[in-house]
Protein backbone atom coordinates (compact mmCIF):
# COMPACT_ATOMS: atom_id res chain seq x y z
CA UNK A 1 0.00 0.00 0.00
CA UNK A 2 1.18 3.50 -0.88
CA UNK A 3 -0.41 6.82 0.00
CA UNK A 4 1.12 10.29 -0.26
CA UNK A 5 -0.44 13.71 0.29
CA UNK A 6 1.02 16.90 -1.16
CA UNK A 7 0.02 20.56 -1.11
CA UNK A 8 2.68 21.80 -3.57
CA UNK A 9 0.52 21.33 -6.66
CA UNK A 10 2.85 23.36 -8.88
CA UNK A 11 5.82 21.09 -8.24
CA UNK A 12 3.92 18.03 -9.47
CA UNK A 13 2.34 19.82 -12.42
CA UNK A 14 5.54 21.46 -13.67
CA UNK A 15 7.60 18.29 -13.27
CA UNK A 16 5.12 16.07 -15.09
CA UNK A 17 4.54 18.64 -17.83
CA UNK A 18 8.24 18.71 -18.74
CA UNK A 19 8.70 14.96 -18.41
CA UNK A 20 5.56 14.04 -20.38
CA UNK A 21 6.62 16.30 -23.26
CA UNK A 22 9.59 13.97 -23.71
CA UNK A 23 8.51 10.57 -22.35
CA UNK A 24 5.12 8.92 -22.86
CA UNK A 25 5.37 6.07 -20.32
CA UNK A 26 7.46 5.55 -17.22
CA UNK A 27 8.06 3.25 -14.28
CA UNK A 28 7.85 5.08 -10.95
CA UNK A 29 9.84 3.64 -8.07
CA UNK A 30 8.14 4.20 -4.72
CA UNK A 31 10.91 4.22 -2.12
CA UNK A 32 11.37 5.12 1.51
CA UNK A 33 13.12 8.38 0.57
CA UNK A 34 10.53 9.48 -2.00
CA UNK A 35 9.40 8.87 -5.56
CA UNK A 36 11.91 8.13 -8.34
CA UNK A 37 11.49 7.90 -12.10
CA UNK A 38 14.08 6.90 -14.69
CA UNK A 39 12.74 6.60 -18.21
CA UNK A 40 13.85 6.97 -21.82
CA UNK A 41 12.03 7.99 -24.97
CA UNK A 42 11.34 5.22 -27.53
CA UNK A 43 14.31 6.29 -29.68
CA UNK A 44 16.65 6.07 -26.65
CA UNK A 45 17.90 9.56 -27.45
CA UNK A 46 16.63 11.34 -24.33
CA UNK A 47 16.50 10.05 -20.77
CA UNK A 48 14.89 11.55 -17.68
CA UNK A 49 15.99 11.01 -14.08
CA UNK A 50 13.52 12.43 -11.55
CA UNK A 51 13.36 12.30 -7.76
CA UNK A 52 10.91 14.04 -5.46
CA UNK A 53 11.86 13.90 -1.79
CA UNK A 54 9.67 12.23 0.82
CA UNK A 55 9.73 15.38 2.99
CA UNK A 56 7.90 17.36 0.28
CA UNK A 57 4.77 15.37 1.14
CA UNK A 58 2.62 16.28 4.13
CA UNK A 59 1.92 12.58 4.59
CA UNK A 60 3.87 9.67 3.09
CA UNK A 61 2.90 6.05 3.76
CA UNK A 62 4.63 3.11 2.13
CA UNK A 63 4.35 -0.51 3.26
CA UNK A 64 7.16 -1.70 1.02
CA UNK A 65 9.14 -0.37 -1.92
CA UNK A 66 7.40 -1.02 -5.21
CA UNK A 67 7.20 0.03 -8.87
CA UNK A 68 4.27 1.54 -10.71
CA UNK A 69 4.09 1.91 -14.49
CA UNK A 70 2.00 4.83 -15.75
CA UNK A 71 1.18 6.67 -18.94
CA UNK A 72 2.82 10.04 -18.23
CA UNK A 73 0.76 12.01 -20.72
CA UNK A 74 -2.45 10.82 -19.07
CA UNK A 75 -1.01 11.48 -15.63
CA UNK A 76 -0.20 15.07 -16.52
CA UNK A 77 -3.63 15.55 -18.12
CA UNK A 78 -5.14 14.71 -14.74
CA UNK A 79 -2.69 16.71 -12.62
CA UNK A 80 -3.21 19.84 -14.70
CA UNK A 81 -6.84 19.85 -13.53
CA UNK A 82 -5.73 20.54 -9.96
CA UNK A 83 -6.14 24.04 -8.55
CA UNK A 84 -3.26 25.74 -6.77
CA UNK A 85 -5.05 25.49 -3.41
CA UNK A 86 -5.95 21.79 -3.77
CA UNK A 87 -4.43 18.99 -1.74
CA UNK A 88 -3.45 16.05 -3.97
CA UNK A 89 -3.39 12.49 -2.64
CA UNK A 90 -1.63 9.76 -4.65
CA UNK A 91 -2.54 6.20 -3.75
CA UNK A 92 -1.94 2.58 -4.69
CA UNK A 93 -4.15 0.14 -2.83
CA UNK A 94 -3.25 -3.44 -2.02
CA UNK A 95 -4.10 -5.95 -4.76
CA UNK A 96 -5.34 -3.20 -7.08
CA UNK A 97 -4.32 -2.50 -10.66
CA UNK A 98 -5.05 1.22 -10.56
CA UNK A 99 -3.26 4.37 -9.46
CA UNK A 100 -5.58 6.79 -7.67
CA UNK A 101 -5.35 10.58 -7.66
CA UNK A 102 -7.59 12.54 -5.31
CA UNK A 103 -7.90 16.34 -5.41
CA UNK A 104 -9.53 18.09 -2.50
CA UNK A 105 -10.22 21.81 -2.27
CA UNK A 106 -13.38 23.66 -3.18
CA UNK A 107 -14.58 20.28 -4.39
CA UNK A 108 -13.42 16.69 -4.16
CA UNK A 109 -12.44 14.86 -7.33
CA UNK A 110 -11.24 11.29 -7.71
CA UNK A 111 -9.32 10.04 -10.73
CA UNK A 112 -7.68 6.71 -11.52
CA UNK A 113 -5.16 5.44 -14.05
CA UNK A 114 -4.42 1.82 -15.01
CA UNK A 115 -1.07 0.56 -13.74
CA UNK A 116 0.98 -0.57 -16.74
CA UNK A 117 3.27 -3.58 -16.88
CA UNK A 118 6.48 -1.84 -17.93
CA UNK A 119 10.00 -3.22 -17.98
CA UNK A 120 13.03 -1.21 -16.94
CA UNK A 121 15.45 -3.60 -18.63
CA UNK A 122 15.66 -1.47 -21.77
CA UNK A 123 16.47 1.77 -19.94
CA UNK A 124 20.19 2.56 -20.30
CA UNK A 125 22.11 3.29 -17.13
CA UNK A 126 23.79 6.69 -16.88
CA UNK A 127 25.75 5.90 -13.73
CA UNK A 128 28.93 5.21 -15.70
CA UNK A 129 28.94 8.45 -17.68
CA UNK A 130 32.08 10.46 -17.03
CA UNK A 131 31.94 14.15 -17.92
CA UNK A 132 34.96 16.40 -18.44
CA UNK A 133 33.15 19.76 -18.31
CA UNK A 134 30.66 21.18 -15.83
CA UNK A 135 28.97 24.56 -15.89
CA UNK A 136 26.28 26.19 -13.78
CA UNK A 137 24.12 28.84 -15.46
CA UNK A 138 20.97 30.76 -14.80
CA UNK A 139 18.32 28.78 -16.65
CA UNK A 140 17.11 31.67 -18.79
CA UNK A 141 20.61 32.03 -20.31
CA UNK A 142 20.46 28.50 -21.72
CA UNK A 143 16.84 28.97 -22.75
CA UNK A 144 17.75 32.11 -24.71
CA UNK A 145 20.52 30.26 -26.56
CA UNK A 146 18.18 27.38 -27.47
CA UNK A 147 15.49 29.75 -28.73
CA UNK A 148 18.02 31.69 -30.81
CA UNK A 149 19.32 28.47 -32.37
CA UNK A 150 15.81 27.22 -33.21
CA UNK A 151 15.28 30.24 -35.45
CA UNK A 152 17.81 28.91 -37.97
CA UNK A 153 18.22 25.14 -37.48
CA UNK A 154 17.04 21.90 -35.88
CA UNK A 155 20.42 21.09 -34.32
CA UNK A 156 23.08 22.93 -32.38
CA UNK A 157 26.79 22.47 -31.72
CA UNK A 158 27.89 23.24 -28.19
CA UNK A 159 31.54 23.92 -27.36
CA UNK A 160 32.34 24.39 -23.69
CA UNK A 161 35.47 25.06 -21.67
CA UNK A 162 36.51 26.54 -18.34
CA UNK A 163 36.21 30.11 -19.65
CA UNK A 164 33.35 30.05 -22.20
CA UNK A 165 30.38 28.30 -23.76
CA UNK A 166 29.67 28.74 -27.47
CA UNK A 167 26.43 27.54 -29.03
CA UNK A 168 26.34 27.52 -32.83
CA UNK A 169 23.49 26.66 -35.21
CA UNK A 170 23.80 26.67 -38.98
CA UNK A 171 20.81 26.78 -41.29
CA UNK A 172 20.30 26.88 -45.04
CA UNK A 173 19.80 30.64 -45.06
CA UNK A 174 21.25 31.91 -41.79
CA UNK A 175 23.47 31.08 -38.83
CA UNK A 176 23.62 32.02 -35.16
CA UNK A 177 26.62 32.08 -32.81
CA UNK A 178 25.74 32.47 -29.12
CA UNK A 179 28.73 33.05 -26.82
CA UNK A 180 28.99 33.50 -23.09
CA UNK A 181 32.12 33.71 -20.97
CA UNK A 182 32.90 33.04 -17.34
CA UNK A 183 32.33 36.76 -16.67
CA UNK A 184 28.97 37.01 -18.46
CA UNK A 185 25.77 37.76 -16.57
CA UNK A 186 23.98 34.56 -15.67
CA UNK A 187 27.12 32.41 -15.63
CA UNK A 188 27.73 31.05 -12.13
CA UNK A 189 30.66 28.70 -12.70
CA UNK A 190 32.51 26.97 -15.56
CA UNK A 191 35.14 24.28 -15.03
CA UNK A 192 36.84 21.39 -16.76
CA UNK A 193 38.29 20.54 -20.14
CA UNK A 194 37.02 21.62 -23.55
CA UNK A 195 34.14 19.54 -24.85
CA UNK A 196 32.21 19.71 -28.12
CA UNK A 197 29.08 17.88 -29.27
CA UNK A 198 26.04 18.37 -31.51
CA UNK A 199 22.49 17.98 -30.17
CA UNK A 200 18.88 18.00 -31.35
CA UNK A 201 17.13 21.28 -30.63
CA UNK A 202 13.75 19.55 -30.48
CA UNK A 203 14.88 17.60 -27.41
CA UNK A 204 16.71 20.54 -25.83
CA UNK A 205 13.67 22.79 -26.20
CA UNK A 206 11.54 20.25 -24.31
CA UNK A 207 14.13 19.74 -21.58
CA UNK A 208 14.52 23.46 -20.92
CA UNK A 209 10.85 23.43 -19.92
CA UNK A 210 12.20 22.51 -16.48
CA UNK A 211 13.01 26.22 -16.06
CA UNK A 212 9.76 26.42 -14.09
CA UNK A 213 11.35 24.25 -11.42
CA UNK A 214 14.75 25.86 -11.04
CA UNK A 215 16.37 29.23 -11.76
CA UNK A 216 19.70 27.50 -12.40
CA UNK A 217 20.84 24.55 -14.50
CA UNK A 218 24.00 22.47 -14.30
CA UNK A 219 25.37 21.41 -17.70
CA UNK A 220 27.73 18.42 -17.88
CA UNK A 221 29.51 17.49 -21.11
CA UNK A 222 32.42 15.61 -22.68
CA UNK A 223 33.77 15.52 -26.23
CA UNK A 224 31.35 13.83 -28.69
CA UNK A 225 29.38 12.63 -25.67
CA UNK A 226 25.90 12.94 -24.15
CA UNK A 227 25.00 16.10 -22.25
CA UNK A 228 23.40 16.05 -18.82
CA UNK A 229 21.16 18.91 -17.70
CA UNK A 230 20.36 19.04 -13.99
CA UNK A 231 17.58 21.14 -12.48
CA UNK A 232 17.53 21.05 -8.69
CA UNK A 233 15.16 22.35 -6.04
CA UNK A 234 17.20 21.92 -2.84
CA UNK A 235 15.65 19.49 -0.34
CA UNK A 236 12.62 19.01 -2.59
CA UNK A 237 13.28 17.55 -6.02
CA UNK A 238 15.82 16.91 -8.74
CA UNK A 239 15.02 16.63 -12.45
CA UNK A 240 17.84 15.66 -14.78
CA UNK A 241 17.99 14.87 -18.48
CA UNK A 242 20.60 13.02 -20.52
CA UNK A 243 20.63 13.68 -24.27
CA UNK A 244 22.65 11.59 -26.71
CA UNK A 245 24.78 13.52 -29.23
CA UNK A 246 23.61 13.92 -32.78
CA UNK A 247 25.93 12.35 -35.32
CA UNK A 248 26.85 14.71 -38.10
CA UNK A 249 26.45 13.12 -41.52
CA UNK A 250 29.26 13.45 -44.03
Amino acid sequence: MFKAEIEDVGLLQDSMKTISDLISEGLFQLKDDGIHLVAADPAMVGLVDFHIEKDVFENYELDEESKVGLNLENLYSILRRANSDDVITLEVKDDESKFYINMEGRSTRNFSLPILNLSEDDIPSTDQLEFTFEGELETDVLESAIKDAMVVSDSVTVTASKDRIEIVAEGDQSDVDFKITEDSDGVIELSGEEAKSMFSLDYLSKMIGAKKLSDTVTVKMADEFPVRLEFTIPDEANLSFVLAPRIEED
